[in-house]
């Protein structure tokens, strides 16, 4: 990546993990996360989804014991340590953000979890051989990308033959929208350091252009709304304080338009301008 895009992912989640952790409660049983739940008739609430969307993802690639896995923008460390806990892989999880590599790793020593380390790296240029992981997973993570083409290739030479790259992602709908859509999706997203979203059609051919022989794609949005849901609720309860904070100068621009914004997203699911989506590619 480029280095502005990589500064600015840097900087949204190293000034916002206090915000995540508070509000979005990542430490589910002691267990960093922040990606959204799946709510289905397995997953009833906020713990049992995030774990569950992990499930759904591992048991569509078919991660199985012993899979060699990178965990591609991988945030806290949730995926990865529920991967090599619950699915004996090897994992390996990359992201931008020292401050995250730092934090999951006193986790991961307190817990003595085996088969999964952290580094930080770019998944734009991966410090891994040629054909050399059996899995690359991309949970809400590529979306900060501002060109996921070379994401597509970059996954495609790490793994190896048969190996299967999947993804949790929003897509937008439709390119473009209409205006007032348009603004909207720019708007919300920015505030997340994620410069556009991609259509469903614009990954598959990134896919197909990286050389993967097969492409699949599930619009799970249903199963997340809960989750969209909460996160509204949640903004919508401390909005009023966080106004007051940031006119007294005590949280940054950045961290007041995470809430902001994080709270319109319930609504502009609804409104169609983005689906949230399960992906599937296999080498």
């Amino acid at each position: 990546m480029s280095t502005e895009r990589i500064e600015s992912i840097r900087k949204y989640y190293t000034r916002t993990q206090f915000e995540y952790g508070l509000l979005w409660n990542w430490r589910l049983s002691n267990t960093p996360a922040l990606h959204f739940g799946y709510y289905d008739e397995v997953a009833t609430n906020h713990h049992e989804a995030i774990n569950r969307a992990n499930q759904v993802m591992a048991d569509w690639a078919g991660i199985r014991a012993g899979d060699s896995v990178i965990d591609a923008g991988c945030g806290l460390g949730h995926s990865s340590v529920w991967l090599a806990k619950n699915r004996h892989a090897h994992v390996t999880g990359i992201t931008l953000v020292p401050k995250q590599v730092k934090t999951i790793e006193r986790f991961v020593a307190k817990k003595r979890i085996p088969n999964v380390n952290f580094l930080v790296a770019d998944y734009l240029h991966m410090p891994f051989e040629d054909a050399s992981a059996d899995v690359v997973w991309a949970i809400e993570s590529l979306c900060h990308a501002a060109d996921k083409s070379l994401f597509y290739k970059e996954a495609y030479r790490v793994l190896k033959p048969g190996g299967r790259l999947v993804i949790g992602e929003n897509l937008r709908t439709d390119r473009p929208l209409d205006p007032a859509r348009e603004y909207t999706l720019k708007e919300m997203f920015e505030a997340w350091a994620i410069p556009d979203l991609d259509t469903e059609a614009e990954h598959r051919e990134h896919a197909q252009n990286a050389g993967f022989h097969s492409f699949e794609s599930r619009d799970v949005t249903k199963h997340m709304m809960v989750s969209y849901r909460n996160l509204k609720e949640i903004c919508d309860r401390y909005a009023g304080f966080c106004k007051v904070i940031y006119k007294a100068k005590i949280i940054s621009k950045l961290r007041f338009d995470n809430m902001m914004q994080s709270a319109r997203h319930y609504e502009a699911i609804q409104q169609g301008i983005f689906t949230y989506n399960h992906l599937l590619a296999k080498k």
